[in-house]
């Protein structure tokens, strides 16, 4: 029985911690290669006439981005997005919920609006940050070219009290 028992253990460990922790480095939670996951980040400044923006994006944690004022998708690419994270900035306190609405949509490779990703409404009324998430559970494809777009600002305000200061983009390269 003794004999039965070591060997069975020795495999067992074996298993756990060697051969499960290098399956589990090939791929994500969805069937995905560490190595597609990507994060496209947009960060907004207002300065009180200008707005600026920039965007970067991070393959597997490494900068491949110029920090250019748009993203376009890479040729040869479909982006999946997964999830969407902003931070909206509320620089004046404001008496009542703001009804302005900040966005993100998709925009083709000639620079036409095709799809809204999402709208997202401020809910802070005083000084300070918030943060909102949208997961896309399914993912959501976009095609070699096509181009994310922000509204950073509600054009209909004209001195903002709310804009994104930063917008992160999460999801996966397929090839």
């Amino acid at each position: 029985m003794r004999n039965r028992i070591l060997p069975s253990f020795i495999l067992g460990a074996a298993m756990t911690f060697g051969a499960i922790p290098a399956a589990r480095a090939q791929v994500t939670h969805l069937s995905v290669a560490p190595k597609q996951m990507v994060k496209i980040n947009y960060f907004g400044f207002w300065d009180g006439t200008t707005f600026t923006a920039q965007w970067s994006d991070y393959q597997f944690g490494v900068l491949s981005g110029d920090g250019t004022k748009s993203f376009v998708v890479p040729k040869g690419k479909t982006l999946i997005l997964t999830d969407i994270e902003v931070t909206i900035r509320c620089q004046s306190a404001v008496a009542s919920a703001p009804s302005i609405q900040l966005g993100a949509y998709i925009a083709d490779p000639a620079g036409n609006a095709v799809s809204i990703l999402n709208r997202f409404v401020p809910t802070r009324q005083t000084v300070g940050y918030e943060m909102q998430r949208t997961p896309m559970t399914a993912g959501y494809a976009i095609p070699e070219g096509y181009q994310i777009v922000v509204d950073p600002i509600d054009p209909a305000v004209g001195v903002p009290t709310h804009y994104f200061r930063r917008v992160n983009f999460l999801g996966y390269y397929a090839e």
